[in-house]
């Protein structure tokens, strides 16, 4: 099994090192950091210390968009990366979520996305990129290039589900847990590569998703539902697997998503959300949605192992809404739940 962890840089740089040691000497396959410039410390000078700071985790930005850097930037930042640390830098990216609309922007659309990434990859490779009517290429000195810098794409429904089938060098899946869930969203990985004359098991999946620990399984599911929802409400409802009885719900349960301060450093926010999903009747609608993985670090192992034995061997998890949880979510995961599986 494989082991994800995305982690905000909300405070100051230099208490990022510890949590990389961490996640590094455990035995994490990648340590995620994401970009969002009016919430976290900036994307790439982080994670050129985080490079410098870990020997052996992949770093991967968790995750940029098209939007806020031009192509060239986003592959002269990958490639220096690169530089600093050989066959560990990876490219998480999306149509942009909280580095847009937390500055009063849209995402991007999926053509958008999908042309930004046909261009790094071409930079990468050393080859010339067309972009939005432009020519251009990489013309540093000793350019690392061919780069084996992998593009992983979050995934929340079909349509950008297809373009990373296309595109990309894998997923991060954000369409439910639920065995009805899995079997629709394989299935159009099935379809999708199959219409790109790909084979599926070129693609990496990660499952992207929360751990809740608690004292139980009960304690923890109070203090949190373990799955995301903000993503069942953007850019369309259409394809996600949502009943029509419960859209309406849907959309005011999501209604202050995109809002900074509540969606990423309320430590109340989880307990808010229980309540408001019980009181608009979607409570376990949602927990139909979620991977399970509530209680004790063995419970979590448990689960773990038996959603593998089931094929999700590749899983990334958010780490703490807030700053004083950060820390014992990572050790709770690192030194509790990891070793009860076989990571690597």
């Amino acid at each position: 099994m494989k082991i994800a962890l995305n982690v905000l840089q909300q405070g100051p740089i230099s208490g990022g090192p510890e949590w990389w040691k961490l996640c590094d000497d455990a035995g994490v396959d990648v340590i995620g950091l994401p970009d969002s410039p009016a919430l976290v410390r900036e994307l790439y000078v982080v994670a050129a210390l985080c490079a410098q700071q870990t020997s052996r985790a992949r770093i991967m930005t968790s995750v940029t968009n098209p939007l806020s850097r031009d192509p060239s930037v986003t592959a002269a930042a990958l490639l220096s990366l690169e530089e600093i640390a050989p066959g560990r830098i990876a490219c998480g990216i999306g149509t942009g979520d909280s580095a847009l609309w937390g500055v009063g922007l849209r995402p991007a659309t999926v053509a958008q996305l999908r042309d930004y990434i046909v261009a790094v990859k071409a930079l990468l490779r050393g080859d010339e990129a067309a972009y939005q009517g432009r020519s251009f290429r990489m013309q540093w000195t000793d350019l690392p290039v061919p780069a084996e810098i992998p593009v992983i794409v979050p995934v929340s429904g079909p349509r950008v589900l297809r373009m990373a089938c296309d595109v990309s060098d894998g997923m991060l899946l954000s369409m439910g847990f639920g065995p009805h869930n899995v079997d629709y969203v394989l299935s159009l990985v099935e379809e999708g590569c199959a219409a790109a004359g790909r084979d599926p098991g070129e693609l990496e999946l990660w499952w992207n998703s929360e751990i809740v620990f608690g004292e139980s399984v009960e304690e923890a599911l109070g203090r949190g539902m373990g799955v995301g929802t903000e993503w069942l409400t953007m850019g369309t409802l259409e394809g996600k697997q949502i009943p029509e009885h419960v859209r309406a719900a849907l959309v005011q349960f999501n209604e202050d998503t995109h809002n900074l301060g509540s969606e990423y450093q309320d430590e109340n926010r989880e307990r808010a959300l229980i309540a408001r999903a019980q009181e608009l009747g979607l409570y376990e609608w949602l927990l139909a949605r979620a991977p399970g993985l509530w209680g004790t670090p063995a419970d979590i192992a448990a689960k773990l192992l038996e959603l593998e034995s089931q094929g999700m061997d590749r899983w990334m998890f958010y780490v703490g809404r807030s700053e004083s949880d950060r820390m014992n979510q990572l050790r709770l995961i690192c030194e509790g739940v990891m070793p009860r599986l076989d990571v690597g």
